[in-house]
């Protein structure tokens, strides 16, 4: 079994390239969690007992209005870890998080973790990395809210997503359902699908399904300062 959570652990962007040994030390201490999609994996308040990387499927991480309602905070995918900050800074969790999809996540306790951080310091400088990617997303964010247009914000959340996927060609599958997505951006579900029909009559995009084909990125760019 340790043998198999090497191996997964191994393909994960933040342990990857340790050492075999330390991967072997990190897999006594790692355990495989499947869920399905709806299933909850952390409760606002929580408190941590170890990091959560996805291995494959989507989470969602969400804070609920007092009205019930759930603002999406981020969407995260394969490679990706969940509460990461709550477990190094020992607090509670601050939001929920449930699956998106059916999901297989990687549990590390956090006597494991810690160790790492004591005696790796190539994982300390990744980790590092993750934690600054998340809290320029949030900064981000906070600035598009404010002074950003609603075509703004989708397309450049569009443009990341892109660019994120590494690919040579310039199209995106969507990480969720457009009602997700919406919330993700702070839209209503309507106003998100009228702003795609806005970008795909002026020729921007092309939908197919959740797949989004960037026509041309550089007059989409042009596109959205002259808005």
């Amino acid at each position: 079994m340790e043998s198999h959570l090497l191996t997964l652990l191994k393909r994960t962007p933040l342990f990857g390239d340790l050492p075999t040994a330390q991967l072997a030390q990190l897999a006594a201490a790692t355990a495989e969690r499947r869920y399905a999609r709806g299933d909850v994996v952390l409760e606002k308040g929580a408190r941590l007992t170890g990091l959560h990387v996805v291995l494959s499927g989507k989470l969602k991480e969400f804070c609920r209005a007092p009205g019930g309602e759930e603002k999406v905070i981020e969407i995260l995918g394969a490679g990706q870890t969940c509460g990461e900050a709550a477990l190094f800074l020992d607090t509670p969790y601050p939001f929920h998080a449930s699956a998106l999809s059916n999901a297989v996540l990687l549990h590390i306790e956090k006597q494991a973790i810690d160790g790492l951080v004591e005696g790796a310091p190539e994982f300390v400088i990744r980790m590092l990395q993750v934690l600054a990617e998340r809290q320029n997303t949030s900064l981000r964010d906070i600035e598009a809210y404010s002074r950003s247009s609603l075509l703004q914000r989708l397309v450049t959340y569009l443009l990341e997503l892109c660019r994120a996927s590494g690919e040579e060609t310039p199209s995106i599958t969507l990480p969720a359902m457009k009602q997700v997505v919406a919330s993700r951006l702070n839209m209503a579900p309507e106003v998100l699908s009228r702003t795609f029909r806005d970008l795909a009559d002026a020729g921007l995009i092309e939908m197919r399904g959740k797949r989004v084909i960037l026509l041309d990125p550089v007059r989409l760019r042009e596109f959205t300062r002259q808005n």
